[in-house]
C-alpha cells in the first residue's frame, strides 16, 4: 500500500491564520472553505463576518497589497471576535493557546475565548476547550467538564472529538474502525493479491477507516486492484479529507489546483495542504513548499517554499531537498520559479539585456490562468520595447526617443 509519513507538527500561526483554522467542524470539502465564501461575500453580511474575511485577505496578500499583513490580520480578527463572530473567538483562542508574533501564550486567555466560540457551538472551540481542562491549563482540571465539552464537539460528528472522548481518562485511543479490515488487506497485498487488498480495503473504508479511505482514492487512481478511474478516486480522496487523513487532504489540494474533478481553485487547493503539511505529512508539506515556490494560492515567498521542502526532505523526499538547495543557491533568479510553459512564453525576451529574471516575489496566484497572464504581459511590455528599439534603429542623428524598459507587471 502507500507508505506516508505519521508524525505530527506543529504548522506556524501564520499558517494557522491563512486557514481559519484550528480544529474546524465538518467537510470542508463539502463546504466552501472561508477564503472561498470570502470572495463571494454578500453585501448584506454580518459585520463580524466581513471583519473575519479582512483577516483572511490580509493574510493572503489580497487585500490590495502584495505581502501578507499578520498585524492587520490579527486586529480585523480581534473586532470580528468582538463582535461575536464564533469562527474568528476560536482563531483568538488558537493565538492564545500557542503564542504568536508579540502575543505570549496564555492558556487563560485562550480558555475565555474558546468559551465564546463553544457557547455558540462551535465544534473546534469545544474540543480546544475541553482540551484545556483535560490538561489543567488555563482553567482549572476538570475532566467532568472537559468531557461534556468533548461531547457536544463530538455529537456534530467531529471525528477528532470523538478520539479525544476514548482518550480521555487515560483509556488511550479507540480502535479505528475497519482496522482489522485494512491489516488484513496489507497482507494480501503484499502477497501479491492486489483485488483482494482493494475489496477490503473497500469493507474498511466504508467502516469509516480513514487510512483505507485515502487508500482507495490512490486505488482507483492508479488503477492498482481495480480499474483506473479519476472520478471515483476524487471522491474517495474527499471523503479521506473529511475524515482528517492528512494524505487525504494533501491528494484534494492536489484535485482543487489542477482542477481535476473539482473547479480550479488555488485558494482551497493551498488550505488543504496546509491542513496536510500541519499533520506533518510529507506530501502536504511538499506540496505547501511548491504553493509558495510559486505563488499557488498565498504570496510567493522563496524563503517560506525553502523550509517546508526542508521538512518534506527530512521524511526522506529528494525532490523536495533539491528544491530547496536550487532556491537557496539561485534565489529564484536562474526562473527556477517558472513552469516550463512559463519559460516558453518569456524564452524569445530571455537573452535581452535588459531582462533579468527574478520571480514574482510576494505574488498571489488565484488560478493556472492568472499565473499565465502574468508571463504574457511581463512578454508583451518586453515585446514592445523590442519593437521601439528595432524602430528608431536608423533613426536620424540627434534624434530623440524613449523606449521604457519592461518592467514586471503590476
Amino acid at each position: 500500500m502507500n507508505s506516508r509519513g505519521s508524525s505530527i507538527r506543529t504548522l506556524s500561526l501564520a499558517s494557522l491564520l491563512l486557514a481559519a483554522a484550528l480544529c474546524l467542524p465538518g467537510a470542508v470539502a463539502a463546504q466552501e472553505s472561508w477564503a472561498v465564501r470570502c470572495n463571494a461575500l454578500p453585501a448584506d453580511a454580518a459585520p463580524g463576518m466581513g471583519e473575519f474575511c479582512a483577516g483572511i485577505a490580509a493574510m493572503s496578500g489580497s487585500n490590495g497589497e502584495s505581502a501578507q499583513d499578520p498585524q492587520a490580520a490579527l486586529q480585523h480578527y480581534r473586532r470580528a471576535a468582538d463582535l461575536g463572530f464564533a469562527e474568528a473567538q476560536a482563531t483568538l483562542g488558537a493565538i492564545y493557546e500557542r503564542g504568536w508574533q508579540d502575543i505570549a501564550s496564555d492558556p487563560a486567555q485562550a480558555a475565555q475565548w474558546y468559551a465564546k466560540a463553544a457557547e455558540q457551538g462551535h465544534a473546534g472551540a469545544e474540543l480546544n476547550l475541553g482540551n484545556l481542562y483535560a490538561r489543567g491549563e488555563g482553567v482549572p482540571k476538570d475532566l467532568a467538564k472537559a468531557r461534556l465539552l468533548m461531547q457536544a464537539a463530538a455529537d456534530q460528528g467531529f471525528a477528532p472529538a470523538q478520539t479525544a472522548l476514548a482518550q480521555l481518562g487515560g483509556q488511550g485511543p479507540a480502535a479505528m474502525p475497519g482496522a482489522a479490515l485494512f491489516q488484513q488487506a496489507v497482507a494480501l497485498y503484499n502477497s501479491g493479491d492486489h483485488a483482494g487488498a482493494a475489496a477490503l480495503v473497500r469493507q474498511a473504508a466504508e467502516a469509516g477507516n480513514p487510512t483505507a479511505t485515502y487508500e482507495m482514492g490512490y486505488i482507483y487512481e492508479n488503477g492498482d486492484g481495480l480499474q483506473q478511474d479519476a472520478g471515483q478516486a476524487a471522491q474517495w480522496y474527499l471523503k479521506a479529507a473529511d475524515l482528517g487523513d492528512a494524505a487525504g487532504e494533501a491528494a484534494v489540494g492536489q484535485l482543487y489546483e489542477s482542477g481535476n474533478q473539482v473547479a480550479e481553485n488555488w485558494d482551497t487547493a493551498v488550505l488543504w495542504y496546509m491542513r496536510s503539511a500541519q499533520q506533518g505529512n510529507r506530501m502536504g508539506e511538499f506540496r505547501l513548499g511548491r504553493s509558495y515556490h510559486y505563488g499557488v494560492g498565498v504570496a510567493l515567498d522563496l524563503g517560506a517554499a525553502a523550509q517546508w521542502y526542508d521538512k518534506a526532505a527530512a521524511q526522506g523526499d529528494s525532490q523536495a531537498a533539491y528544491f530547496a538547495k536550487y532556491i537557496r543557491d539561485n534565489h529564484g533568479f536562474d526562473r527556477s520559479s517558472y513552469s516550463d510553459e512559463e519559460q516558453a512564453i518569456m524564452a524569445p525576451y530571455m537573452m535581452q539585456p535588459f531582462m533579468l529574471h527574478p520571480p514574482p516575489i510576494r505574488r498571489v496566484f488565484h488560478n493556472h490562468g492568472q499565473r499565465l497572464d502574468y508571463f504574457r504581459a511581463w512578454a508583451a511590455a518586453a515585446d514592445a520595447y523590442g519593437q521601439c528599439m528595432t524602430a528608431h534603429t536608423n533613426a536620424p542623428a540627434g534624434t530623440t526617443f524613449t523606449c521604457p524598459a519592461p518592467q514586471p507587471p503590476n
